[in-house]
């Protein structure tokens, strides 16, 4: 602090620098205020609520049934075709050729729908001769099924066992012997003794 002189010009001198700080911090608090004011007022918010905007998407509010019944009115052949809202982004599942999968994902865009997970497979001309041999060895090793009489078909990927068989235990044991033998479909056609 300066030391005081006989004229007292050193206690004016620090009164007024005193004024002066606080005037700017003043100052420096109008523009605080008024730089917060029109941040807020331009993303129309308060000091309180934080706001996020978000782009909404509508999607449209169509179930899974009507979307398969879409695809199939349009004469789409998708085999084992399965669709599935899951927030706006419609899964199919299925078995078709390139072509037909294609199809099936612009049907569904034309319901309204953005986004299509296509995971319909590629189908592949099935080797029903092999797929049969599987079978009847796979039947043939199982112990539960001694004593049934079983012949074994498969036409274009389709299994088909009939026969008979003792009991619905044997039946069911049949049919889950079959799930992976590579047949698209598995068809137990066994009669009761």
């Amino acid at each position: 602090m300066p030391a005081p002189t006989p004229d007292g010009t050193a206690l004016e001198l620090s009164e007024s620098m005193r004024k002066n700080q606080k005037l700017a911090i003043a100052i420096a608090a109008i523009i605080a205020v008024a730089g917060m004011t029109s941040i807020l007022v331009r993303h129309g918010g308060s000091a309180s609520t934080a706001r996020t905007n978000r782009a909404q998407v509508m999607t449209p509010q169509v179930p899974d049934a009507q979307i398969v019944k879409a695809i199939q009115n349009a004469n789409v052949r998708i085999d084992g075709l399965s669709a599935t809202n899951v927030g706006g982004i419609v899964v199919l599942k299925g078995y078709a050729d390139p072509a037909a999968a294609l199809q099936a994902a612009t049907v569904v865009k034309q319901l309204g729908f953005a986004r299509v997970a296509n995971l319909i497979v590629a189908q592949t001309a099935a080797d029903d001769e092999g797929i049969r041999r599987v079978a009847e060895r796979n039947l043939a090793s199982t112990r539960g099924l001694d004593g049934c009489d079983l012949r074994v078909s498969c036409l274009k990927g389709i299994l088909r066992v009939e026969g008979t068989a003792y009991s619905d235990l044997q039946v069911d044991l049949a049919r889950n012997v079959l799930r992976s033998v590579g047949a698209s479909e598995v068809q137990i056609a066994l009669k009761r003794l």
